[in-house]
């Protein structure tokens, strides 16, 4: 599928968002002691919710302002879909928002991080390859 330079370009900023948020959930989790999990789960879900409306965008789909993933993904066609399961991806919801509040949601642990990490990574190494080359920047 071929993209206008126009559209390579805001696949290119949704790349850079996406590994910006990659890249402080990377740094965060560095932490030894004290690492807040929470705001690790945070950014895995903002990079791969930036990861799947940079998909849409290239497939041709506005991309609505939501963080739903569930949503998000279901908006792909049947041809754009990841092979990774919807389930999966979808654990990532509740840290869109609900990490952010102080209330009597559950607060992440060490292996919700690295859970959130690892489906992130996946994310993001399928659609990296979806995506044109000149977008990857």
């Amino acid at each position: 599928m071929n993209a206008t330079p126009e559209v390579v370009e805001i696949l290119r900023k949704w790349v850079r968002k996406a590994e910006h948020d990659l890249e402080a959930a990377n740094r965060i989790m560095a932490i030894e002691e004290g690492c807040p999990f929470d705001t690790v789960c945070f950014h895995c879900q903002q990079a791969v919710e930036k990861y799947v409306k940079c998909l849409l965008t290239y497939v041709g789909i506005r991309t609505p302002r939501t963080h739903d993933l569930k949503a998000l993904l279901s908006l792909l066609p049947a041809e754009a879909r990841l092979s990774l399961r919807t389930e999966d991806i979808v654990e990532l919801n509740p840290y869109s928002v609900d990490v952010r509040y102080a209330d009597d949601w559950r607060e992440p642990q060490l292996s919700d991080a690295r859970r959130a990490l690892a489906l992130a990574n996946d994310v993001r190494r399928e659609i990296r390859r979806r995506i044109p080359a000149a977008a990857l920047g």
